[in-house]
């Protein structure tokens, strides 16, 4: 019997899935014992990402999925991948050095305009607001430690 490409996929995601639930329930009984009361912790986003990978894994391996033919990008599309990978690398490569703020913000606002073809002052309008939004998530809400660069935030 051979199994469909989507039952495959779904299965993987599954699993991947309660691998993450699992880890989950285990930081957040680490942080119940170190910090009680706290509505989110370090555990949130493992219990996110577990559900939303069950939420996919049970679509992709119990719904029927439409087929379809599988092409190479070209132009517009493989520049486009190829700026936002570079991109990426790049981010990689600043982050140490211009810290989370201004790498995210450098790299965000490349993004929207190589990905997504916005005119340079939306562009710098989303990744200024991208930047600020993932900050107030990461470092105030969650209370992570962000990197910092030479300017210090």
């Amino acid at each position: 019997m051979r199994l469909s490409d989507g039952k495959v996929v779904g299965g993987i995601l599954i699993v991947l899935g309660i691998l993450a639930l699992v880890e989950g329930r285990r930081i957040y009984a680490l942080r119940e014992q170190m910090v009680a009361g706290a509505v989110v912790g370090d555990d949130t986003f493992p219990i996110l990402v577990g559900l939303a990978l069950l939420l996919l894994g049970g679509a992709a391996a119990f719904t029927r999925l439409p087929s379809v033919k599988v092409t190479l990008p070209q132009r517009v599309e493989r520049a486009r991948m190829l700026w936002g990978a570079g991109l990426l690398a790049g981010y990689w490569l600043i982050l140490p050095y211009l810290g989370y703020t201004g790498s995210t913000a450098l790299v965000s606002t490349g993004l929207y305009k190589a990905m997504g073809g916005y005119r340079w002052p939306i562009a710098t309008l989303l990744g200024g607001v991208t930047t600020g939004l993932l900050y107030l998530l990461f470092r105030v809400w969650l209370l992570q430690p962000l990197p910092t660069g030479a300017l210090g935030f």
